[in-house]
């Protein structure tokens, strides 16, 4: 390979070198065009010392027939081939401090070359070291867990199903981390990060937004003469009639203990005080069944909008629902009250 093919693929593929995981070219004769920064770091091979020769050369089990073939139907346009975690744990060998390699997940991409009208093989090579341990580490305890990799196992075989399935669980992993374990709605964290979201938008977009702080008056005396699994009760069973009521692109999160949090964007001001007080007789008006008798839970609702009361940030927003909130305990609860900064309420 002559230098102004080198010197032309460096120029090509230098984005690659800001990239956080190994990447490397080959060209049709197996010879690497690229090498980039992360590989250096990660083999101790400089670029120098291994563009223009052949893999094979530094790292002979890629001129085994089982990866020679898949790696060819690249060369010919073919789709993207992937060597996974388990059954190809190292493509390129790189130690870790202490000398143990990284575990490796490598797609291996079909890269046109108009100029020859062929294609060149890029190999992308994700790091997933913590992830694996962390499932070995985790098999006892875990025994779903371990029963749920036993079927990723079974699959494997067809790598691209199992991409899919890994991605399906990282979705499902992510949801539980912004879930209330007892409602199932959002949690608190979550809701920080959609109050901040769908403020913005409605800024750019010029649409309003409301935010409704809801609170269940006299929990604690719930809690303290009906017992705790009874106020559970009484919370799961609010959160689902809260969710027969609002929108699909509403917002509602458990906020605290006995806290709820909604944001209903697009939603005026009166938009907002119809929703809550559907809300308020939904729970108010329908007693909660225990021990053959009926207890009446009630709410107080707090409610502040984006156009109606011009909060700066959106923590102004919600921090005006909670003093609405606060106005609505002081005057009597079970009601609806609107955010006023001079004390006025709407219900």
């Amino acid at each position: 390979m002559d230098n102004l093919t080198i010197s032309k693929a460096a120029d090509r593929f230098a984005l690659l070198d800001h990239s956080p995981i190994g990447h490397f070219v080959l060209n049709r004769d197996f010879t690497v065009l690229f090498w980039n920064k992360c590989l250096e770091a990660w083999t101790g091979i400089r670029r120098g010392q291994i563009v223009g020769e052949s893999i094979s050369v530094r790292f002979p089990h890629l001129g085994e027939e089982k990866y020679v073939s898949r790696i060819k139907s690249t060369f010919g346009g073919g789709p993207p081939t992937i060597f996974s975690s388990q059954l190809h744990k190292q493509i390129i060998p790189a130690p870790l401090p202490g000398g143990k390699l990284r575990f490796q997940y490598t797609i291996v991409t079909a890269l046109p070359e108009p100029a020859n009208d062929c294609y060149h093989a890029l190999f992308s090579i994700q790091d997933v070291t913590s992830l694996t341990e962390a499932i070995d580490n985790n098999r006892v305890v875990l025994q779903k867990a371990l029963a749920e990799m036993e079927e990723r196992r079974k699959v494997e075989a067809e790598l691209v199903k199992y991409t899919e399935e890994l991605k399906r669980l990282n979705r499902a992993l992510k949801e539980r981390s912004i879930r209330d374990g007892l409602t199932g709605l959002f949690n608190h964290r979550y809701f920080y990060y959609v109050l901040r979201r769908d403020f913005l938008l409605s800024i750019r977009n010029r649409e309003d937004l409301a935010c409704l702080l809801l609170d269940l008056d006299h929990f604690k005396e719930i809690n303290d003469n009906h017992g705790h699994p009874f106020g559970d009760k009484v919370l799961k069973n609010v959160a689902a009639r809260i969710g027969r009521i609002v929108r699909e692109t509403d917002v509602v999160s458990r906020y605290g203990g006995e806290e709820f949090a909604i944001l209903l964007p697009g939603t005026d001001l009166a938009g907002a005080l119809v929703a809550a007080e559907k809300i308020r007789t939904r729970i108010g008006n329908r007693p909660f069944g225990h021990d053959s008798r009926d207890i009446r839970v009630t709410v107080s609702i707090g409610i502040a909008t984006c156009k109606e009361h011009r909060p700066p940030k959106p923590e102004d927003l919600l921090a005006f629902a909670d003093k609405a909130l606060y106005a609505a305990k002081a005057s009597g609860r079970n009601c609806v009250v609107a955010y006023a900064p001079e004390g006025g309420k709407s219900n």
